[in-house]
Protein backbone atom coordinates (compact mmCIF):
# COMPACT_ATOMS: atom_id res chain seq x y z
CA UNK A 1 0.00 0.00 0.00
CA UNK A 2 1.40 3.34 -1.04
CA UNK A 3 2.04 6.30 1.21
CA UNK A 4 -0.84 8.30 -0.29
CA UNK A 5 -3.24 5.39 0.28
CA UNK A 6 -2.22 5.16 3.93
CA UNK A 7 -2.72 8.91 4.37
CA UNK A 8 -6.17 8.69 2.78
CA UNK A 9 -7.13 5.77 5.00
CA UNK A 10 -5.92 7.68 8.06
CA UNK A 11 -8.01 10.73 7.09
CA UNK A 12 -11.08 8.57 6.57
CA UNK A 13 -10.67 6.90 9.97
CA UNK A 14 -10.13 10.28 11.64
CA UNK A 15 -13.25 11.76 10.02
CA UNK A 16 -15.18 8.64 10.91
CA UNK A 17 -14.36 9.18 14.61
CA UNK A 18 -15.27 12.89 14.34
CA UNK A 19 -18.65 12.12 12.76
CA UNK A 20 -19.32 9.41 15.35
CA UNK A 21 -18.50 11.86 18.18
CA UNK A 22 -20.81 14.51 16.68
CA UNK A 23 -23.61 11.94 16.39
CA UNK A 24 -23.16 10.85 20.03
CA UNK A 25 -23.24 14.48 21.25
CA UNK A 26 -26.33 15.16 19.15
CA UNK A 27 -28.16 12.14 20.59
CA UNK A 28 -27.17 13.12 24.14
CA UNK A 29 -28.09 16.79 23.88
CA UNK A 30 -30.76 17.08 21.21
CA UNK A 31 -32.68 13.80 21.14
CA UNK A 32 -35.83 15.74 22.05
CA UNK A 33 -35.10 18.45 19.48
CA UNK A 34 -36.77 18.90 16.12
CA UNK A 35 -36.98 21.23 13.15
CA UNK A 36 -40.70 21.57 13.97
CA UNK A 37 -41.75 23.20 17.24
CA UNK A 38 -44.92 21.07 17.33
CA UNK A 39 -42.75 17.92 17.43
CA UNK A 40 -40.82 19.34 20.40
CA UNK A 41 -44.12 19.92 22.22
CA UNK A 42 -45.22 16.37 21.47
CA UNK A 43 -41.89 14.91 22.66
CA UNK A 44 -41.94 17.03 25.81
CA UNK A 45 -45.50 16.09 26.76
CA UNK A 46 -44.76 12.43 26.04
CA UNK A 47 -41.72 12.63 28.32
CA UNK A 48 -43.97 14.11 31.05
CA UNK A 49 -46.51 11.32 30.41
CA UNK A 50 -49.05 13.87 29.20
CA UNK A 51 -51.26 13.54 26.09
CA UNK A 52 -50.34 15.63 23.08
CA UNK A 53 -52.20 18.93 22.65
CA UNK A 54 -52.03 21.97 20.32
CA UNK A 55 -50.17 25.23 20.90
CA UNK A 56 -52.68 27.96 21.75
CA UNK A 57 -50.32 30.90 22.31
CA UNK A 58 -46.77 31.36 21.10
CA UNK A 59 -44.88 34.52 22.11
CA UNK A 60 -41.24 35.66 22.09
CA UNK A 61 -39.77 36.51 25.48
CA UNK A 62 -36.33 37.66 24.29
CA UNK A 63 -32.85 36.31 23.49
CA UNK A 64 -34.33 33.83 21.03
CA UNK A 65 -36.67 32.17 23.54
CA UNK A 66 -40.40 31.66 23.15
CA UNK A 67 -43.10 30.78 25.68
CA UNK A 68 -45.70 28.31 24.43
CA UNK A 69 -49.09 27.88 26.06
CA UNK A 70 -50.60 24.45 25.36
CA UNK A 71 -54.32 23.82 25.86
CA UNK A 72 -55.72 20.28 26.16
CA UNK A 73 -59.51 20.73 26.22
CA UNK A 74 -60.15 17.00 26.03
CA UNK A 75 -58.38 16.40 29.36
CA UNK A 76 -59.08 19.86 30.86
CA UNK A 77 -55.42 20.77 31.43
CA UNK A 78 -52.95 23.36 30.14
CA UNK A 79 -49.16 23.71 30.11
CA UNK A 80 -46.38 26.26 29.51
CA UNK A 81 -43.15 25.37 27.72
CA UNK A 82 -40.09 27.51 27.03
CA UNK A 83 -38.40 26.74 23.71
CA UNK A 84 -35.49 28.07 21.68
CA UNK A 85 -33.50 27.17 18.58
CA UNK A 86 -29.97 25.74 18.48
CA UNK A 87 -27.84 27.22 15.70
CA UNK A 88 -31.04 28.72 14.33
CA UNK A 89 -32.22 25.27 13.22
CA UNK A 90 -33.38 22.84 15.90
CA UNK A 91 -36.13 23.71 18.39
CA UNK A 92 -35.44 22.62 21.98
CA UNK A 93 -37.54 22.29 25.12
CA UNK A 94 -36.19 24.49 27.93
CA UNK A 95 -38.63 23.52 30.67
CA UNK A 96 -41.89 24.93 31.92
CA UNK A 97 -45.00 24.12 33.94
CA UNK A 98 -47.34 21.20 33.31
CA UNK A 99 -50.78 19.97 34.31
CA UNK A 100 -52.67 23.15 35.21
CA UNK A 101 -56.35 22.30 35.65
CA UNK A 102 -58.92 24.00 33.42
CA UNK A 103 -61.81 24.89 35.73
CA UNK A 104 -64.94 26.50 34.21
CA UNK A 105 -65.75 28.00 37.63
CA UNK A 106 -62.64 30.18 37.47
CA UNK A 107 -63.52 33.53 35.88
CA UNK A 108 -59.89 34.69 35.93
CA UNK A 109 -56.67 33.33 37.41
CA UNK A 110 -53.15 34.69 37.88
CA UNK A 111 -50.22 32.24 37.99
CA UNK A 112 -46.60 33.24 37.58
CA UNK A 113 -43.25 31.59 36.97
CA UNK A 114 -39.65 32.30 36.02
CA UNK A 115 -36.76 30.53 34.30
CA UNK A 116 -33.14 31.67 34.02
CA UNK A 117 -31.31 31.29 30.71
CA UNK A 118 -27.77 32.62 30.65
CA UNK A 119 -27.69 36.20 31.94
CA UNK A 120 -31.45 36.78 31.64
CA UNK A 121 -34.46 35.83 33.72
CA UNK A 122 -37.63 35.06 31.77
CA UNK A 123 -40.80 35.84 33.72
CA UNK A 124 -44.36 34.93 32.81
CA UNK A 125 -47.89 35.11 34.11
CA UNK A 126 -50.50 32.80 32.68
CA UNK A 127 -54.03 31.81 33.57
CA UNK A 128 -57.48 31.00 32.35
CA UNK A 129 -60.46 33.25 31.82
CA UNK A 130 -64.07 32.12 31.55
CA UNK A 131 -65.88 35.44 31.82
CA UNK A 132 -67.15 36.46 28.36
CA UNK A 133 -67.29 40.09 29.50
CA UNK A 134 -63.48 40.26 29.60
CA UNK A 135 -62.27 42.01 26.46
CA UNK A 136 -58.62 42.69 27.30
CA UNK A 137 -56.06 42.04 30.03
CA UNK A 138 -53.41 44.56 31.06
CA UNK A 139 -50.31 43.42 32.94
CA UNK A 140 -48.39 45.76 35.26
CA UNK A 141 -45.06 44.31 36.39
CA UNK A 142 -43.27 45.02 39.68
CA UNK A 143 -40.88 47.54 38.06
CA UNK A 144 -43.65 49.53 36.35
CA UNK A 145 -43.35 47.91 32.92
CA UNK A 146 -46.79 47.41 31.31
CA UNK A 147 -48.03 45.21 28.47
CA UNK A 148 -51.21 43.73 27.04
CA UNK A 149 -51.60 40.02 27.71
CA UNK A 150 -52.28 37.69 24.77
CA UNK A 151 -55.68 35.97 24.98
CA UNK A 152 -56.68 32.85 23.07
CA UNK A 153 -58.74 29.69 23.62
CA UNK A 154 -59.78 30.62 27.15
CA UNK A 155 -56.28 31.31 28.46
CA UNK A 156 -53.83 34.22 28.42
CA UNK A 157 -50.14 34.86 28.90
CA UNK A 158 -47.85 37.82 29.54
CA UNK A 159 -44.09 37.24 29.38
CA UNK A 160 -40.84 39.18 29.33
CA UNK A 161 -37.10 38.79 29.96
CA UNK A 162 -34.84 40.92 32.14
CA UNK A 163 -31.05 40.93 32.39
CA UNK A 164 -29.97 39.75 35.83
CA UNK A 165 -28.85 42.63 38.07
CA UNK A 166 -28.86 43.59 41.74
CA UNK A 167 -31.19 46.52 40.98
CA UNK A 168 -33.64 44.21 39.24
CA UNK A 169 -33.60 41.79 42.16
CA UNK A 170 -34.22 44.68 44.57
CA UNK A 171 -37.20 45.93 42.56
CA UNK A 172 -38.60 42.45 42.28
CA UNK A 173 -38.36 41.89 46.02
CA UNK A 174 -40.04 45.19 46.87
CA UNK A 175 -42.60 45.46 44.06
CA UNK A 176 -45.82 43.66 43.15
CA UNK A 177 -47.47 42.44 39.95
CA UNK A 178 -51.04 43.24 38.88
CA UNK A 179 -53.43 42.00 36.23
CA UNK A 180 -56.26 44.32 35.19
CA UNK A 181 -59.28 42.94 33.30
CA UNK A 182 -61.41 45.32 31.21
CA UNK A 183 -64.67 44.93 29.31
CA UNK A 184 -65.42 46.14 25.75
CA UNK A 185 -66.16 49.64 27.10
CA UNK A 186 -62.78 49.74 28.85
CA UNK A 187 -64.39 49.51 32.27
CA UNK A 188 -62.37 47.71 34.93
CA UNK A 189 -63.94 44.36 35.83
CA UNK A 190 -61.31 42.66 38.01
CA UNK A 191 -57.89 43.21 39.46
CA UNK A 192 -55.63 40.33 40.52
CA UNK A 193 -52.23 40.45 42.18
CA UNK A 194 -49.71 38.27 43.98
CA UNK A 195 -52.02 38.00 46.99
CA UNK A 196 -55.36 37.63 45.19
CA UNK A 197 -54.75 35.07 42.45
CA UNK A 198 -58.18 34.10 41.17
CA UNK A 199 -61.85 35.00 40.94
CA UNK A 200 -64.44 32.23 40.87
CA UNK A 201 -68.03 32.33 39.70
CA UNK A 202 -69.20 30.25 42.67
CA UNK A 203 -67.68 32.83 45.04
CA UNK A 204 -69.60 35.64 43.31
CA UNK A 205 -72.81 33.60 43.58
CA UNK A 206 -72.27 33.13 47.31
CA UNK A 207 -71.66 36.87 47.79
CA UNK A 208 -74.80 37.74 45.85
CA UNK A 209 -76.92 35.40 47.96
Amino acid sequence: MGKSSKLLKGHLIRWGFILLSVFIVYIALYSQSSFRIEKVVKNTLNMMEMPNAPIAIRAKTGQGYELLSIVDRENSIYHQIFANRTLGLLWNNRGGGFGGELDPQILLSFRGGMSTFGKHQHYYYVGQLNDPKINRLHMVWWDGYEQEAIIKDGIYQAARSIRISKEGERLHASGSNRLLAYDANDQLLYELNDEKREIRSDEETEEAS
